[in-house]
């Protein structure tokens, strides 16, 4: 699963965390009082203001000192978005299990642990929404940052692939398109896509395409082959003495070239 943002480690984010959330919190339960925290934060004693000045300083710390260690390990923490998500999880269910000491304290009538569940599912429930929309709020700056960061396109460099219906089913740069491979009834694009290697198979003939390849600079080097010579690392031949062409990304295999084609390969290289 992919890993989250460097921005989620930073200071400024800690510091929305750790601000935004006790703020939600107060602001939260004093206006619409869920999970009738007003009896609860009461404790039958009539302290619900008390006690909610306590549980948003307990949001506040936990909050705290969380987004702080978080920043701290950024140079060690590299965590997924599932990782995140338990993350986020566990600071709520922390600001629980502190809450349910002085909630505890008060309902001396009611057993701990049942005062202790509740808290930790008054806290998940109420927590979730800050911590989401602020995840998200960040998410979509860093998005918005990488758009704004992206190198305009030029559409006259950009390959747009359709089926035997006539459908568009792919566009791609053609400087990312490593190789074309045909199959029977379908031909497989071979691309780059944020630097990680695509197959996109596609119900087309190696025929239909061959005008729009050799017109964005694809160049055909076997029969069911056409290759982006840009993306041609070497020439070589395996032991049985036949040409292949190795390619500049890992984990690709190599592409056979033929006779036929083997002068004009070696030509543009």
């Amino acid at each position: 699963m992919k890993t989250i943002a460097r921005t989620f480690y930073k200071m400024p984010v800690a510091v929305m965390f750790f601000v935004a959330v006790p703020i939600f919190y107060f602001l939260f339960v004093l206006a619409y009082k869920p999970f009738d925290m007003e009896v609860f934060l009461a404790v039958g004693q009539g302290r619900f203001a008390l006690h909610l000045i306590v549980s948003t300083l307990i949001v506040f710390g936990v909050m705290l000192l969380s987004r702080l260690l978080l920043f701290l390990l950024k140079g060690v923490l590299d965590l997924n978005w599932s990782l995140y998500i338990l993350w986020c999880f566990g600071e709520a269910i922390l600001c629980g299990l502190f809450l349910s000491i002085p909630m505890g304290i008060g309902w001396s009538e009611r057993p701990y642990f049942t005062v202790m569940s509740l808290c930790i599912l008054y806290m998940s429930g109420i927590l979730v929404f800050p911590l989401s929309l602020i995840t998200m709020a960040v998410q979509l700056y860093i998005l918005g940052k990488k758009a704004d960061l992206a190198p305009a396109v030029d559409e006259k460099t950009l390959i747009r692939f359709y089926d035997d219906q006539k459908r568009l089913k792919l566009v791609v740069a053609s400087d990312a398109v490593l190789y074309i491979e045909a199959e029977e009834n379908y031909v497989h694009i071979v691309h780059l896509d944020n630097g990680k290697v695509k197959d996109f198979e596609l119900r087309s003939s190696m025929r239909a395409l061959e005008e729009v390849l050799q017109r964005h600079g694809l160049v055909r080097c076997h029969r069911s082959f056409f290759v982006n010579s840009a993306h041609v690392k070497l020439l070589k031949k395996d032991v049985n003495g036949y040409a292949l062409a190795q390619l500049d990304q890992e984990k690709v295999k190599n592409i056979p070239v033929s006779k036929k084609y083997y002068d004009s390969i070696v030509t543009l290289l």
